[in-house]
This record gives structure tokens, sequence and C-alpha cells, in this order.
């Protein structure tokens, strides 16, 4: 029982060192965007168009869930580099919050396996030392 123990501790132990890591994402100071840049491929409606000859007309386009309703921008081109940035930042973010969910729920499943061992070896130094018989109680019917 006792290396059952040692070797959730030392798990214990490996799994502490990551959190510096998992936390890094946290204190990062950019801005985040939660949304994403897709490029929008359409035909314009014109009939000499290159659009009719299969040759679509590019638009990059922002997908932001805003004020509760999603919307859809097309931002201007200077505009596009930093919004890239901020919504790759934001699902980085995202990620690792997932993955320090992960990891706190390993950390709570060791814990409790610990609390567990540590029951059990109380238990069994209770028992080894003679523990006073407990006495049942034999309820009798109420009458």
């Amino acid at each position: 029982m006792t290396s059952r123990l040692s070797s959730l501790r030392s798990q214990l132990a490996v799994a502490a060192q990551e959190l510096p890591r998992l936390l890094e994402r946290g204190f990062e100071r950019a801005p985040l965007l939660p949304g994403s840049l897709y490029t929008l491929r359409r035909k314009c409606g014109k009939s000499n168009c290159r659009c009719t000859r299969g040759e679509l007309h590019e638009s990059t386009v922002l997908s932001y869930r805003g004020q509760g309703r999603p919307r859809n921008f097309s931002p201007a081109p200077e505009q596009i580099d930093a919004l890239r940035r901020m919504t790759t930042d934001y699902r980085r973010v995202r990620q690792a919050r997932a993955e320090f969910v992960r990891w706190q729920r390993k950390v709570l499943a060791l814990l409790d396996a610990m609390e567990a061992a540590r029951v059990a070896l109380g238990e069994a130094e209770f028992q080894k030392k003679g523990s006073p018989a407990v006495k049942s109680r034999s309820r009798s019917p109420r009458r």
C-alpha cells in the first residue's frame, strides 16, 4: 500500500511541475478576439465578368460573435494581420484553458487516490491495534 502511495506522490510531483507551463498563456497581455477569418469566394453577377468563367472574387471575412449575435465583417486589408493574430491567440488561449482543465482533473484524481490509500492505511493501523468491539444495537420493534 505504501508503494502505491509513493507512486501517487511521484505522479503528483510531476503534475505539479507542469503548472507553470499551463499558466503561461493566461499571463499574456495581447488582445483577443473570439472569431475567425476566412476567404469568401463568390460571383458578382455581371454577365461578362471573369467570375462567370470560374475565377471567383475573393475577399477576407471576419466571422465574429459580438453583442450576442453572429456578425460578418469585411475588414480593411491593413487590419487583416492584426485580426488574424487576435483570433489565433484567442484559439490558443482556449486550447490552453482546455489543457488546464484536463490537468486539473488529473490532479484531483491523484489526490482522491492518495486520500483513499491513506484512509486504507489508517483503517489497517486502527484494526491492527485491536480496536474495541463496536456494539451493535438491535432495535426492538415499537409497539
